[in-house]
């Protein structure tokens, strides 16, 4: 009954985190949009379609958990819980096809530039973006740690990732204001291969679970630490 109980807390902690996720990453999206067709900003825009990604991928993330956590049957007696597994993998699919994707668009800009129109607006929505993806990539990954979740964790790495990509849009806007010189595209590509080489960093991470990687001496503790916790409760 305790270990039922455990799995159940730790599916319903995955779930309210992707949530939360969820929620923060469509509004995010949403106001990007806005603003990069607004600032004429390939990188906004693209910045965007990634938080879309990464609604999608708590998504995911929250459908692992809940086949995850079905209870053992005929034809898998050993229980679900390598389907979370797939779930990281797919996170860090998605990673990587944001990646390139964004990868791709900054070589078009920078063969075909555009110049952007900043604004006031424009600065003040990327700063408050890039301090929301700080918070909720701290929160998420921390969540992620706490219940041992592979998908959580690449989650909050990412939006770490997201957050270095916003904070690089508004340093390229300032520059823009002060020299008129445009490096969105350039900071574009190079943000772009920071994230597929995190994607791949994910992907790698997975396949050693997967595999049966030797257990870090830390994660260990912190689980041992969390179900020692919730047996007292």
């Amino acid at each position: 009954m305790k270990e039922e109980n455990l799995q159940s807390l730790r599916e319903s902690t995955i779930v309210k985190v992707s949530t939360i996720g969820i929620i923060t990453n469509v509004l995010l999206a949403a106001f990007k949009a806005a603003v990069g067709w607004l600032a004429n900003s390939i990188a906004v825009t693209l910045d965007a379609v990634n938080n879309l990604s990464d609604a999608l991928s708590s998504v995911v993330t929250i459908i692992g958990a809940k086949l995850a956590n079905k209870a053992p049957d005929k034809e898998h007696p050993h229980g679900h819980g390598r389907i979370e597994y797939l779930s990281s993998m797919v996170v860090s699919s998605i990673v990587l096809y944001a990646g390139v994707m964004a990868l791709v668009e900054s070589i078009k800009k920078i063969i075909h530039p555009q110049l952007p129109r900043y604004s006031a607006t424009f600065l003040i929505v990327v700063a408050v973006a890039v301090g929301v993806k700080l918070v909720l990539g701290r929160y998420v990954k921390a969540q992620g740690e706490k219940v041992n979740s592979g998908a959580l964790v690449a989650s909050g790495s990412d939006a770490f990732f997201d957050a270095v990509l916003s904070a690089s849009v508004l340093l390229c806007a300032i520059f823009y204001l002060i020299f008129h010189i445009s490096l969105e595209a350039y900071m574009g590509v190079v943000i772009s291969l920071v994230i597929i080489k995190a994607g791949f960093g994910m992907l790698e991470e997975t396949l050693h679970d997967i595999l049966g990687k030797r257990t870090d001496a830390k994660v260990s503790r912190i689980m041992l630490l969390y179900i020692s916790n919730c047996r007292t409760l």
